[in-house]
């Protein structure tokens, strides 16, 4: 039976893993705010996100993993919160069980875990099949409280024309934000086979020949210069070159990759705010299932990917694919 609407006052989402997963997370916030229109949502994740979406609609309040170290902590904020409905999209058992014993009302999460009976909601689907993208997985929890629906894919970020005027007075020196521009974000967290450094050198190059009015921007983090370093090093004409890395804030980065033209990425946290603005995006996905493209691709209509032809061999993408890539979405 359907949840009664009205009844629910205080939701929570539980999304405490990466800044991918987290964006991924946003358009269930979107459709609880749809179906719960009377409720307010807290969402509980890691401190580091929180400036990209601090600002997102939707949601009403912040808790942060990192504060909440230990089972009593947990427990004493779920209490304090007088939750009446939780969605424990990224389970883990701790959370669970302080919501279970803090008196959580109503607590959604998956049906396939050990730990599953402190859910009084499941949902009965193997994300390690990766038969749908993360996002729709996502959306279908909410289906453990409201019935029959489909839910539709759906992102709210903004960039307004102040950050637009903050980023560019930061980057005066560096970058012209109405410059014709494209992004190449190298670094990943490891979360799956990456493209090899030379073959990121090696498509700049050729890059740089053929469009040699748009500048190539590198964009990274803290301890990530290296990575980056490693590809400039290999670029034979720097003059349109511009790196970035650990300069911007996750919402600088935002700005930064709506005023691109183009966005070109392994699979990592940044390809998906691309998505989520709907831009041009050139991704590379292994075909190995749980890091395929079919689960963790971004959600843009204007998005290319590009997969090896074996399942891990990244070096395999050929150098002609990417540019194809690029003619077709730079045209």
């Amino acid at each position: 039976m359907d949840i009664y609407n009205e009844s629910i006052k205080k939701i929570i989402v539980s999304r405490t893993d990466n800044l991918g997963d987290v964006i991924l997370t946003l358009p269930l916030i979107t459709q609880i705010n749809k179906n719960f229109p009377n409720a307010e949502v807290t969402f509980l994740v890691k401190k580091y996100v929180y400036d990209l979406i601090k600002d997102y609609p939707g949601i009403n309040d912040f808790a942060f993993i990192d504060d909440l170290n230990s089972s009593a902590s947990l427990r004493k904020f779920f209490r304090a919160g007088s939750f009446d409905l939780m969605f424990n999209v990224y389970p883990r058992f701790e959370i669970a069980l302080a919501a279970f014993l803090a008196g959580v009302k109503i607590r959604a999460g998956t049906g396939y875990r050990w730990y599953s009976y402190l859910f009084n909601k499941r949902n009965h689907e193997h994300r390690k099949t990766a038969e749908k993208h993360e996002a729709e997985y996502n959306l279908n929890l909410l289906n453990t409280v409201v019935r029959d629906k489909k839910f539709p894919v759906e992102f709210n970020f903004h960039v307004t024309g102040n950050e637009i005027k903050n980023l560019s007075e930061k980057l005066k020196d560096k970058l012209d934000l109405n410059s014709d521009f494209i992004i190449v974000h190298v670094p990943s967290k490891g979360s799956a086979a990456t493209l090899p450094c030379e073959t990121f050198a090696e498509y700049i190059n050729r890059f740089n020949s053929e469009f040699k009015d748009v500048k190539v921007i590198f964009t990274g983090v803290d301890g990530e210069e290296d990575n980056i370093n490693s590809v400039i090093n290999k670029i034979e004409d720097k003059t349109n070159i511009v790196n970035l890395c650990a300069l911007l804030s996750l919402s600088e980065l935002k700005v930064l990759i709506k005023k691109s033209q183009l966005f070109i990425s392994n699979s990592t946290g940044p390809i998906h705010i691309a998505g989520a603005l709907n831009k041009n995006i050139i991704g590379f996905y292994p075909r190995h299932l749980p890091a395929s493209k079919t689960r963790w691709k971004p959600l843009s209509s204007n998005a290319i990917i590009l997969e090896p032809e074996n399942e891990d061999k990244m070096e395999s993408i050929s150098i002609k694919k990417i540019l194809e890539a690029t003619r077709l979405l730079l045209k």
